[in-house]
C-alpha cells in the first residue's frame, strides 16, 4: 500500500510492521512518438516479477534487513519519519550518497544500461513510500522510491530500439494497471495520480520525429 498523507496518523497493523527497509532510484522518460505519448516502462525481470517498471537503479540503493522500529505500535507517519532519519544518517552522511551523488549514479547507470550518450535530469517527482510484502524476502518491507524525470536524451533512437528488456509505452493515466496483460508496478499509478507529477512529466516530454 502507498502511504498517503491521509493515513499518516493511522496505526500500522501489528502483523504488517515492516522488518526491512529498501529503496530505489527511478528515472521516468515521457515520450511522444508515432501518435503515442507516455512513459517508457520495462519488464526487467520477467522470470521473477513479470512486472513493468520505470528504469530503476538498485546497485547503490539503501537497504537494511532485520530492522526493528523504535516504536512498538507506530503510525504510518512515524514509520516514514524514522526511515528518513536512518536514511540521512547512514546513507547520506556516513556513506556519502547525497542527492547530487544519487542523481549522478542514476544517470550513469541509465546511460550504461542502454548505451546512451547525453542524459539530463532537471526535475524531481514526488517521492513515494510504500509498505509492501516482499515476495522475494518474505517480510513486510518499507520502500522509498525517489523519482526523477529525464528531459534530454541525446540518442533517443538507441533507447527506443533497445533489445535488453521488453519495453512498453504507458499513457499518463493513473487508471491503467496493466499493459498487454502485464502488471504495472504498484507505485506508478499512484505517481500518475499526483497533479504536480503530471505537470512535470508533460513539461519534460521528449518529442521524437517519425
Amino acid at each position: 500500500m502507498i502511504i498517503t498523507k491521509e493515513i499518516l496518523n493511522e496505526k500500522v497493523p501489528m502483523d504488517k510492521i515492516p522488518t526491512r527497509l529498501d529503496s530505489a532510484l527511478n528515472l521516468y522518460t515521457n515520450i511522444k512518438y508515432k501518435m503515442k505519448k507516455g512513459l517508457l516502462l520495462y519488464n526487467s525481470s520477467p522470470s521473477t516479477w513479470n512486472c513493468l517498471y520505470s528504469f530503476y537503479e538498485t546497485k547503490h540503493k539503501f537497504t537494511i534487513n532485520e530492522y526493528h522500529f523504535f516504536t512498538n505500535a507506530p503510525t504510518y507517519g512515524e514509520l516514514i519519519k524514522e526511515y528518513q532519519e536512518i536514511y540521512q544518517k547512514i546513507y547520506e552522511q556516513e556513506k556519502g550518497f547525497t542527492k547530487e551523488v544519487r542523481k549522478e549514479i542514476l544517470i550513469n547507470e541509465y546511460k550504461k544500461t542502454f548505451q546512451l550518450e547525453k542524459v539530463s535530469i532537471v526535475e524531481e517527482l514526488e517521492p513515494i513510500f510504500e509498505l509492501k510484502y516482499s515476495k522475494s524476502q518474505k517480510v513486510w518491507t518499507l520502500y522509498y522510491f525517489e523519482n526523477y524525470v529525464a528531459n534530454t536524451i541525446e540518442n533517443i533512437y538507441t533507447l527506443l530500439n533497445q533489445k535488453l528488456y521488453e519495453q512498453k509505452i504507458l499513457p499518463l493515466n493513473h487508471s491503467n494497471h496493466k499493459i498487454d496483460g502485464i502488471e504495472i508496478g504498484s507505485n506508478i499509478p499512484y505517481m500518475l495520480s499526483v497533479k504536480t507529477n503530471l505537470q512535470k512529466l508533460n513539461k519534460n516530454t521528449i518529442e521524437i520525429e517519425d
